[in-house]
């Protein structure tokens, strides 16, 4: 088994080198290959390329549409794909595992970091690996010697700020019996940008800023068209309509329907993460129009497709 010291790199601060960074996610699916991961994240077409870590997160820039992006590393009879700077494979973990089962570790140094083991579906096990008694799932104590085993305390007045990553991947490799070296996942791997939108991930309630509760999805898709002009938007009157009727309407990356909810997606990523680079590329008036409108948009259709599945 791999010694506690030989994964510093997990939760090394910048310039305490190696460090992957302050946030990142690791997450093993059992029994697929590197694009099947990649696909099952919600990879999308004509992004998959072979790429270092930094050039990776140099794809996350204004003109790409700050995407969400992930390198696969093959590993035995399990692939673990890596996010830098992003976490999405942490909370995706159910869908992941159908038919099989994965594990996910997030750091995440400004939010909740996250320990997720899934089987077929199902959320077996959750926890946030600084706070371990407090654990969801299923079957919240299936893990509860190895946990121990690795080093994370339980009392009341415990904590498990000092190595938390490092303990996670230890647990981790007691469930798949691989871990990744930092050297294989900062190399040269099969990556892809992905959008967790054309996945089976339960989406947020259809919203609407300032008004309280969820709203009818439906109604809020055909609302936020209207006002942007975009009822013709090919595709989505037949979606919404087979929605209505109680059908599963499947909406692929590479469909018409499908482009334009990329770019709503990519619209509203702008508006929010183009505050952070002071690049002055849009205005307030844009990015408050793209924030609130094109992505409450993306998010109602989602929802409007999700509630017959």
């Amino acid at each position: 088994m791999t010694d506690i010291d030989d994964l510093r790199w997990a939760d090394n601060y910048p310039g305490q080198e190696p460090c992957l960074g302050e946030i990142f996610c690791l997450t093993f699916i059992r029994g697929v290959d590197e694009r099947e991961a990649l696909h099952r994240m919600g990879g999308l077409p004509g992004t998959v390329a072979t790429r270092t870590a930094s050039e990776l997160e140099a794809e996350t820039n204004f003109d790409n549409g700050y995407p969400e992006v992930a390198a696969a590393l093959p590993l035995g009879t399990w692939t673990v794909v890596f996010e830098p700077r992003g976490f999405s494979g942490n909370s995706m973990t159910p869908v992941l595992s159908r038919g099989t089962e994965a594990v996910s570790v997030l750091r995440h140094d400004y939010a909740s970091p996250g320990f997720a083991y899934s089987v077929d579906g199902e959320l077996v096990t959750y926890f946030d690996p600084t706070f371990p008694t407090d654990r969801d799932g299923a079957d919240p104590d299936r893990l509860l010697t190895s946990m121990h085993d690795v080093g994370f305390t339980m009392g009341e007045d415990d904590d498990n700020f000092d190595h938390d990553t490092a303990r996670s991947l230890l647990l981790t490799e007691r469930l798949t019996s691989v871990l990744p070296t930092f050297e294989a996942l900062t190399g040269p791997l099969l990556s892809a940008h992905f959008e967790p939108w054309f996945t089976d991930t339960p989406r947020q309630p259809a919203g609407r800023p300032g008004h309280d509760g969820p709203v009818d999805a439906i109604t809020e898709v055909r609302r936020l068209t209207g006002l942007l002009g975009l009822t013709g938007t090919p595709g989505l009157a037949e979606a919404l309509a087979a929605a209505e009727r109680g059908e599963k309407v499947t909406v692929t990356p590479e469909s018409p329907l499908g482009q334009h909810v990329r770019g709503w997606l990519a619209e509203s990523r702008r508006a929010g993460q183009s505050l952070n680079d002071h690049s002055g590329r849009m205005t307030e008036k844009e990015r408050r129009r793209r924030a609130f409108d094109h992505g409450w948009l993306a998010r109602a259709l989602g929802a409007a497709l999700q509630q017959v599945r």
